[in-house]
């Protein structure tokens, strides 16, 4: 059965985006998208113009995410500021589905048939395991994977750590219920991220 994996590329003190974030400024101010250099710190493209990483631990990651994926769960928020991906997600064009009360009456089509899901998080994991084909479901922003640590769905964590410090914006961490304990799986060190994996155990 598929895992569902949150997977997300954080600062330093706990941000996937600086302050404001929006069309304007995708990762926010402060600097926000700097916290991705990692994904464009090599010079050879993967699978993507998007994914330049520096061989070794950046590009293992990069291509475990291309391998592992099948489905990938974001919120509303996530979806406006990149216009729904145009319809294809940059992972191999993977389903995408979209938590929100008020889905749009026109968006983009394309490969990755974008599903919006009104009734909750264990709803869009549901509908996911249809289409991931046993790969893993990644929840791809902050609301989705906090929603799923709160109601215990969530499998495993996979934070790529930045060396930066937004010092503001959307906390990956925040508004959890009650404590989490983890099970360290792997550390990955590579130039400008920390890869580390985790096993979600409970509390």
């Amino acid at each position: 059965m598929s895992k569902v994996v949150i997977d997300m590329t954080m600062s330093l003190d706990g941000y996937v985006a600086g302050p404001n974030d929006g069309k304007a400024y995708p990762l926010g101010q402060h600097g926000g998208m700097a916290i991705f250099d990692w994904y464009t710190s090599g010079t050879e493209e993967v699978k993507s113009p998007l994914f330049k990483p520096a061989p070794g631990a950046n590009r293992d990651e990069v291509d475990a995410m291309f391998a592992e994926s099948g489905a990938f769960i974001f919120g509303r928020r996530t979806y406006d500021i990149t216009d729904g991906w145009g319809g294809r997600h940059p992972i191999n064009g993977v389903p995408v589905f979209v938590l929100t009360h008020n889905p749009p009456r026109d968006f983009p089509k394309g490969p990755s048939n974008l599903t919006f899901v009104t009734d909750g998080i264990a709803r869009a994991i549901e509908q996911a395991r249809g289409v991931a084909d046993g790969k893993e479901i990644k929840l791809g922003g902050a609301s989705p994977g906090k929603q799923a640590l709160a109601a215990g769905l969530c499998d495993e964590i996979n934070v790529h750590i930045a060396p930066y410090l937004l010092g503001g914006g959307v906390r990956l961490f925040d508004e959890l219920p009650d404590g989490i304990r983890l099970e360290k799986l792997r550390v990955n060190d590579g130039p400008l991220a920390t890869h580390i994996r985790y096993k979600v155990l409970g509390n």
